[in-house]
């Protein structure tokens, strides 16, 4: 969904229920439905209205405080609670095209992911669930033993409101995830760090 912003308020709203159950739920004067609804939803949207108010390019940008304040306000705070990754992208530099380097290719990254797939359907083999996006965050404490310093760094985050209780179960999701892409035998303080700075953006 690009420029996520510009969609109508009522649609961005809408996405809420069946991000969070995976169904949708149709009401008519004819009656009712319920139909499967498991996506994966990834949204873009620039800083402002006119894009142009990006790092770098901030000098041309004619949005007032109150243009990009309506502009973001657009993707409510229970929308965002249910986006897992939240990430900030700046634009590609001179430097950045000639620094090149060594990058992983698709086709080992393709082989990571196989591997972490791999071990979810082993971990949730006689459960009713296939995917860590799926499994219950009671279920993931308990399987993984979780211990106080394990989970201090989201418990904090809790406590302080930089997170709700759905957005500490998405980030212990992440986490395990990231625990699988790593080979790691589950989440440790270190990949639920790295989960909750992809969620609030703070490292």
């Amino acid at each position: 969904m690009d420029e996520a912003p510009e969609f109508s308020r009522d649609v961005l709203e809408a996405l809420r229920q069946p991000m969070e159950s995976r169904r949708v739920h149709i009401h008519r004067a004819w009656g009712s439905m319920v139909l499967p609804a498991s996506f994966q939803l990834i949204m873009a949207a620039n800083p402002c209205p006119c894009g142009v108010g990006m790092a770098g390019a901030g000098a041309d940008c004619r949005c007032t405080p109150l243009d990009k304040r309506r502009y973001r306000n657009r993707l409510s705070g229970p929308l965002l609670d249910r986006v897992d990754l939240q990430l900030e992208l700046f634009p590609v530099s001179p430097a950045d095209i000639r620094l090149g380097g060594d990058q992983e290719s698709s086709t080992m990254v393709a082989a990571r992911v196989l591997e972490a797939r791999n071990r979810q359907a082993e971990r949730f083999a006689d459960c009713d669930w296939r995917l860590n996006a799926e499994a219950p965050g009671t279920w993931l404490r308990e399987h993984f033993a979780l211990t106080p310093v394990d989970l201090a760094d989201l418990d904090r985050a809790l406590d302080t409101g930089r997170i709700t209780m759905r957005g500490y179960d998405r980030v212990l999701r992440v986490a395990t995830t990231l625990a699988d892409l790593a080979g790691k035998p589950g989440p440790d303080p270190d990949t639920m760090r790295m989960a909750l700075a992809l969620r609030t953006q703070e490292s």
